[in-house]
């Protein structure tokens, strides 16, 4: 059970329309890739975006997995125009479910993907569960590093670290207004500022990075995991993406810090590039908790933001010696 406040549920946070809410020209589309009308639907009851997202079965037992938005969410419509594009450029062997077909119908994207058999996180997590999902990351940024050729001829690039992941230097600077710190960090915005300001350099790598790991874009299967939803990868470190994976580990109970060092993406990452991590990562989430909620976005977002950040923050609070 997590020493912070309950967590949300990770397999149950989406809210998504109906298969019958579709267009009929979408619905149309979909069953003429699936060969049939569905007879079985199975929502994906994680993630925060809301767009539909569904396992779909005909009575002939054929199945896929879909994922279809429409251009009045472009936050989502964004998203999966760019995973269309990147999927079919991963590595061979990567552990992403396979993507069968994309196409536009009318102001509508539809994606199919092969429909794997597992399920979503929920926690807490057991420790196999977790050993899983960090198998599957392992297995792909190895294939990640050095930055496949592919993926560059996309466009997939080193991007400079946004504000986004420099909060506390925002908040120093005068350029953020102060967010809400838990207490291992009150009076300490001058330090965090000193750690976040340096994450363009600490990421500096020749691999490419899911830039959104975390358990909930995970599918576990009895005997090996899947990683979902490759929309926005960059050319940075791996191990940034085992951190921001391994923050819901932390609030769940487990020892994120051990879990980190033996994963084989902290190999050559130093002590203080861990900690500037973490504090990128810990300013990111609270800022964006005290943020309103988004219409078509999960009631959810603001309280997984707010409890990764406690969660984060507690990491790196331990680590300093801050508690």
């Amino acid at each position: 059970m997590s020493d912070f406040d309950e967590p949300v549920p990770y397999d149950a946070t989406a809210v998504r329309p109906a298969y019958e809410t579709l267009p009929a020209a979408v619905q149309a589309r979909i069953e003429k890739e699936l060969g049939g009308r569905p007879t079985a639907i199975t929502m994906a009851g994680g993630g925060f975006t809301g767009g539909f997202a569904a396992k779909l079965r005909t009575e002939s037992g054929a199945e896929l997995f879909i994922k279809a938005v429409g251009a009045d969410k472009p936050y989502v419509h964004r998203a999966y125009v760019q995973e269309a594009r990147i999927n079919p450029a991963l590595p061979e062997g990567l552990p992403a479910p396979r993507l069968e077909f994309s196409v536009d119908v009318a102001d509508w994207t539809v994606l199919g993907f092969e429909a794997v058999e597992g399920r979503a996180l929920a926690l807490p997590m057991s420790a196999e569960s977790l050993q899983l999902m960090l198998n599957a990351w392992a297995e792909a940024a190895a294939l990640l590093t050095p930055a496949p050729q592919q993926l560059l001829d996309l466009g997939v690039s080193a991007v400079p670290i946004d504000e986004s992941l420099q909060r506390f230097k925002g908040v120093a600077a005068g350029d953020v207004a102060p967010f809400w710190l838990p207490p291992a960090l009150e009076g300490r915005v001058d330090q965090l500022a000193e750690l976040d300001a340096g994450i363009d350099e600490a990421l500096q790598a020749d691999s490419v990075m899911h830039f959104d790991l975390r358990p909930d874009n995970m599918i576990l299967g009895t005997d090996r995991a899947w990683i979902c939803d490759w929309n926005w990868l960059q050319v940075h470190a791996t191990w940034f993406d085992t951190a921001c994976f391994l923050v819901a580990a932390h609030g769940d109970g487990h020892d994120a810090e051990s879990l980190f060092w033996s994963h084989p993406t902290a190999k050559g990452v130093s002590q203080d590039q861990l900690d500037t991590g973490l504090a990128a990562i810990t300013g990111y989430y609270l800022a964006q908790s005290m943020e309103d909620l988004i219409p078509g976005v999960s009631p959810y977002i603001r309280k997984h933001q707010r409890w990764s950040g406690i969660a984060v923050a507690d990491w790196l609070a331990a680590r300093r010696g801050w508690n």
